[in-house]
């Protein structure tokens, strides 16, 4: 699933007409399916958007034309394991479509340009990674994606058991097992560096016994090996999704390091340093200059700014004039959304931040920059 990839197509896709219709459903509340409470929502906020529209007959027909396609593929049934659905149309065509195992938070817009913040947060806060579930006869190497298994795959290998018959011949015999272990980590080594290789994880999970744990790390290029997050021994009886939350709270315990980590280092660099800023407006203006490495966001940011149609400038308030070139051709945004937009059209790195404490220390928002600050 190359979703940095389709991010990349939905932010640099913009049309007059037909505009782009992004839905965001939750469609499961538990085991209880919220069908018609998305139809209730589809129907009301297609209300207002058609009243802002007005008199705009074409506008109105390609919406409709939208309208009509999200509303056949609610009423269809979905895999109970889809918890979020992502739909992007421009008129009666879906340009693109995700189901996943996270809830959005409902939302229809009807814009130039597709709203990608949702679906750019899941994808930041659950990058691709592995879980490799290991022993010394078997493994299994599970690949998730969007909070979902999107593919697994057996490593199987002949292990003769031990033997318990004394003198050389036991200690001939049991190097002989050893070795056969040994053989096997390193297939399941090979293995995990392929599929790293293609799908680039972020973090590999390894739950397992210690031993074949440590193994497992000598095996495994520098490359790779960075990318383990060892996982305590699980019963290797136990379920596929036991496996996996045991994972899940490792990985998440992990990126909590990360994010703090990333917050000191802004801190360090404002500091001792001109390669970072803080605050929301410095922040919004090394972005709009494309001179932002990575820029952190509150997870909640829920403001609305101005944007110059001119020269891409980004303003945290509303404005008639861009500071930068005097233009008067500005529109109105959605701060979270213009900052995702432009951060994946451009290559910025984007960390949502959950902490609440990160908007007192650093005002609502920080990034690490390609070059030092001007003064």
């Amino acid at each position: 699933m190359d979703l940095k990839g389709r991010l990349q197509t939905l932010a640099t896709l913009e049309s007059q007409y037909p505009h782009v219709l992004s839905v965001y459903l939750r469609c499961r509340d538990g085991g209880r399916d919220r069908r018609k409470e998305n139809l209730i929502f589809i129907k009301n906020r297609a209300a207002e958007i058609e009243r802002v529209l007005g008199d705009d007959k074409r506008g109105l027909d390609f919406l409709r034309e939208g309208l009509e396609q999200v509303e056949l593929i609610r009423k269809q049934d979905l895999n109970n394991n889809v918890i979020g659905l992502a739909l992007f149309l421009q008129g009666g065509k879906v340009i693109d479509r995700f189901e996943t195992s996270i809830p959005f938070e409902d939302q229809m817009a009807y814009r130039r340009y597709p709203f990608i913040s949702q679906l750019a947060f899941i994808g930041e806060e659950f990058e691709p990674y592995a879980v490799v579930h290991l022993d010394s006869r078997s493994a299994r190497i599970f690949e998730i994606a969007l909070g979902e298994l999107v593919d697994s795959s057996d490593i199987k290998s002949e292990v003769h058991r031990r033997i318990h018959r004394g003198g050389w011949s036991q200690m001939r015999f049991q190097r002989g097992i050893e070795g056969e272990k040994h053989a096997h980590i390193q297939e399941v080594a090979n293995a995990l560096t392929e599929l790293v290789g293609k799908h680039r994880y972020k973090r590999i999970v390894v739950v397992g016994p210690d031993k074949s744990r440590s193994i497992l790390r000598d095996c495994l290029t520098p490359d790779v090996a960075r990318r383990v997050i060892d996982g305590e021994r699980v019963d290797s009886r136990a379920a596929d999704h036991e496996l996996l939350q045991t994972a899940v709270d490792y990985f998440r315990s992990a990126e909590d390091d990360e994010e703090n980590s990333k917050v000191d280092r802004v801190i360090r660099e404002i500091h001792s340093s001109t390669m970072g800023v803080s605050g929301l407006e410095d922040t919004l203006t090394y972005l709009a200059r494309g001179q932002a490495y990575e820029v952190l966001l509150p997870s909640d940011l829920k403001l609305q700014g101005s944007q110059c149609n001119a020269c891409g400038m980004i303003f945290k308030d509303q404005s008639s004039t861009c500071y930068a070139c005097d233009s008067t051709d500005i529109s109105g945004v959605d701060l979270k959304e213009v900052v995702t937009r432009t951060s994946v059209k451009f290559g910025t790195k984007l960390e949502f931040i959950k902490d609440h404490g990160f908007k007192t220390k650093l005002g609502g928002a920080a990034a690490l920059l390609r070059s030092p600050r001007m003064s």
